[in-house]
């Protein structure tokens, strides 16, 4: 059973054993968006990471990094590198990286994590799963970088599929730091079996208020990845930053 303890300002947090996360962040962005969930993390007596994925640094990021399989494997080396076995939590974009993770090296985490997440069936990618969900909000443009071929978000679709319940300051903050996304990423396959990805335990968070990705379509790939529990989230797409005291509960209520 969770212990209670209590704060400098008299508040109780419930105590539910220290856990370790590692926190993958989605499309266009980094792992600065993951900050202020990490510091109520660690307020809360617990510890998380969140690295860029390759070519999503804010200083030496490049497009030509950005590719399916080496976020992938980044992340695989990094829970592989690791004492205990985290938790690992993939948003939007990641859930399809955080799946591919848990097929190449399932003991390396104690669980997967789905936060407003797209979560592929075997072979499937990205793509496949965004056309089929006709309620999204979320608008791209194509641009030539050098050859490569990215995506940008189309102006104003931050706000309004993104983080559409944020702050001024919070939406400010966020458009700051937002990158343009490799396309190609979003037409790599992932390899799934039920031997490896199958046998990996899995829970997943819906954001009821979500624009990005419509909450049906949330739920339906939720269950269909085999998902125990799945739960609600009264937030939009990007909780991390918008609600992060809530998503830290939700997280350590998991």
């Amino acid at each position: 059973m969770p212990s209670h303890r209590v704060t400098g300002d008299n508040r109780f947090l419930i105590d539910y054993g220290a856990d370790m996360f590692v926190l993958v962040h989605g499309a266009y962005h980094g792992g600065w968006c993951w900050e202020p969930l990490i510091e109520r993390l660690k307020a809360r007596g617990h510890d998380a990471v969140a690295p860029d994925l390759p070519g999503h640094a804010a200083k030496d990021g490049w497009l030509g990094q950005q590719e399916m399989d080496s976020y992938i494997n980044a992340i695989a080396d990094l829970v592989s590198s690791m004492e205990t076995a985290p938790k690992l939590v993939g948003h939007s974009m990641s859930g399809a990286v955080v799946s591919g993770v848990a097929e190449k090296c399932p003991d390396a985490v104690e669980k997967v994590i789905f936060l407003a997440a797209y979560i592929p069936a075997n072979g499937e990618c990205l793509a496949d799963l965004a056309k089929i969900d006709p309620e999204s909000h979320a608008q791209m443009n194509k641009v030539d970088v050098n050859g490569i071929t990215a995506v940008s978000i189309k102006q104003g679709n931050l706000g309004d599929a993104f983080y559409n319940d944020a702050t001024p300051e919070q939406l400010a903050w966020a458009e700051d730091r937002i990158k343009l996304q490799a396309a190609r990423t979003f037409r790599t396959p992932v390899t799934l079996s039920t031997e490896n990805f199958g046998r990996v335990k899995k829970a997943a968070i819906i954001c009821s208020k979500d624009r990005a990705i419509s909450v049906a379509h949330e739920r339906w790939m939720a269950a269909r990845a085999g998902c125990d529990p799945i739960i609600e989230l009264d937030t939009g797409h990007s909780p991390f930053v918008t609600a992060p005291d809530a998503l830290a509960d939700a997280l350590l209520g998991l």
